[in-house]
């Protein structure tokens, strides 16, 4: 399933976004939102990959507190994960990974708009048993396969800009990404156990 930006009247493209439960259990396939998704995305996630491409407008401004309404998810994002992997290029929203028990969800990083490890952390859900880490060697696979599928759906859309720029990313992963795992998580989320 992809959900990207349609061409408006003008040429401008415009929204892209989806609404509440985005991928709701979801067991196989894989889902790309160019645009932002309401709460619950990737509720119960059991298998299959989730690529959330609404990115930063500017400063995230934590300060003013009230998280959701400037976050490109709008909270409880991967809420009782169980499997799959999913990537957020922007602010994935408050009391996120809830529950979480399994897979991996990469989060970009962007300290000079103040998304950085420290907001992210100010994302968990209070009692999710997660842990924030780096990405390791293991991880490379996951997310240029991840970016990959992006960047292809923004080609086949003729975003060729965008593609570029989001392509750009894979060349300084460690820079620009981080992952949440359940604590104590030491398979490759990639790899199937049945």
């Amino acid at each position: 399933v992809s959900v990207m930006k349609g061409a408006n009247h003008d040429g401008v493209r415009l929204d892209g976004s989806v609404g509440k439960g985005l991928a709701y259990g979801a067991q196989k396939g894989l889902f790309i939102v160019q645009g932002d998704a309401d709460s619950r995305a990737g509720v119960r996630l059991s298998g299959a990959d989730v690529v959330i491409g609404g990115e930063l407008h500017g400063p995230v401004h934590d300060e003013l507190g009230l998280l959701a309404s400037r976050a490109n998810i709008k909270g409880f994002a991967f809420e009782y994960m169980t499997n799959g992997r999913a990537l957020v290029l922007g602010d994935p929203g408050p009391w996120m990974c809830s529950g979480m028990t399994g897979g991996v969800v990469y989060i970009r990083v962007q300290p000079e708009l103040g998304l950085d490890v420290d907001a992210l952390r100010r994302r968990i859900a209070k009692g999710a048993l997660v842990e924030l880490l780096p990405v390791d060697r293991r991880d490379v696979a996951n997310l240029n396969e991840l970016l990959g599928a992006y960047v292809g759906e923004l080609r086949v859309t003729e975003q060729l800009e965008d593609a570029r720029r989001i392509e750009a990313l894979s060349k300084d992963l460690g820079a620009n990404f981080v992952k949440i795992v359940p604590k104590g998580q030491q398979v490759d989320p990639s790899v199937s156990t049945e």
